[in-house]
């Protein structure tokens, strides 16, 4: 989300002057407050195809975000005309609506079980034995919020990594309809020692993990090297246990289908625990990929995936000494 929505175009005036970000903070959440209460007086599929026409609206009003998307999505589909790039980042950004006042029904889309298809490919130990953890890795396509669901519907007690807005005041409001998921939210910074402790207490570790990361190792994603973390491999070889990717498709408005695919196996030619974090995260970003191609229109993707400047792969955020160290 946005730092700032009504006030973007001044979001470096804002920064500096502290009084001038908290009247904006305030702006944009009575009018999201409005939205979300809107939303909730709704049936839930009406809401959702109202967040649509929201989300193509403010959107596009929001430049330095849609160039983003266009840059992300030119990569990803080079073959695509601008024209029908256009058509893309705008169809894009009403799904991202979608979402947005699909949070306040998501104890509806939990509830009520038509909404909520669940497809396992492969079971495993995690999908009925509540004290075995796994770790579940997904990418920002549909409602990714939907998985957190799925996990609630198989009764997988999970500890789920999410990155709280800037924006405090939408932090609250979020996180109150977030309740609904049933799973214990950790903020994505400094998170390895948070995951390492939930799952020793026999809690499943959950994460989006498309996006570009700060510090982290580069793998291959749509041709082109993409700094990502190895924390979900780590962590799964570090437990023993499952890193299983699962993909969350939208059918028609609020429906959803979420399937648990197999878990991700390390390559035998692999030498040692480095390689073997990479092989396994390289396979999940191929997977990513076959989503994306497949619903191009339902990614979420206005964060830069592909810097401008190298950055090195040696300081990964998430390493296995870390891993190891906080699991001692």
């Amino acid at each position: 989300m946005a730092e700032f929505i009504v006030g973007n175009s001044i979001r470096k005036v804002a920064r500096k002057h502290p009084f001038l970000r908290q009247l904006l903070w305030r702006v944009d959440y009575v009018l999201i407050w409005l939205l979300v209460k809107i939303a909730r007086l709704l049936p839930v599929d009406t809401a959702s195809r109202l967040g649509a026409r929201v989300g193509a609206w403010v959107g596009p009003k929001m430049p330095r975000k849609t160039e983003i998307y266009k840059e992300n999505m030119r990569q990803a589909f080079p073959e695509v005309s601008e024209q029908e790039l256009q058509q893309r980042v705008q169809s894009a950004w009403g799904r991202a609506g979608r979402i947005m006042l699909e949070y306040p029904h998501l104890d509806t889309i939990l509830r009520e079980p038509q909404r909520l298809q669940i497809d396992i490919r492969q079971p495993i130990p995690s999908y009925t034995d509540p004290r075995r953890p796994c770790v579940i890795v997904t990418a920002h396509l549909s409602n990714w919020e939907v998985a957190c669901s799925a996990m609630a519907k198989l009764n997988m007690p999970n500890a789920s990594l999410y990155s709280p807005p800037t924006n405090p005041l939408l932090d609250k409001l979020l996180m109150d309809s977030r309740r609904a998921l049933n799973c214990e939210l950790l903020p994505r910074d400094n998170s390895a020692r948070l995951l390492v402790r939930a799952m020793k207490q026999g809690r499943t570790a959950a994460m989006v993990m498309d996006r570009r990361v700060d510090d982290g190792s580069p793998i291959q994603f749509f041709g082109r090297e993409k700094i990502s973390t190895l924390m979900p491999a780590r962590l799964a070889m570090r437990f023993d246990c499952e890193l299983v990717p699962v993909q969350v498709e939208r059918i028609k408005d609020a429906h959803y289908r979420v399937t648990f695919h197999p878990p991700v196996v390390a390559s035998t030619h692999c030498s040692d625990d480095n390689e073997r974090a990479t092989d396994m995260i390289q396979q999940v970003h191929n997977q990513f990929e076959d989503w994306i191609r497949a619903q191009p229109d339902d990614w979420f993707c206005s964060k830069r995936l592909w810097p401008r400047t190298k950055i090195d792969p040696s300081k990964e955020t998430g390493t296995q000494a870390d891993v190891d160290s906080y699991a001692a």
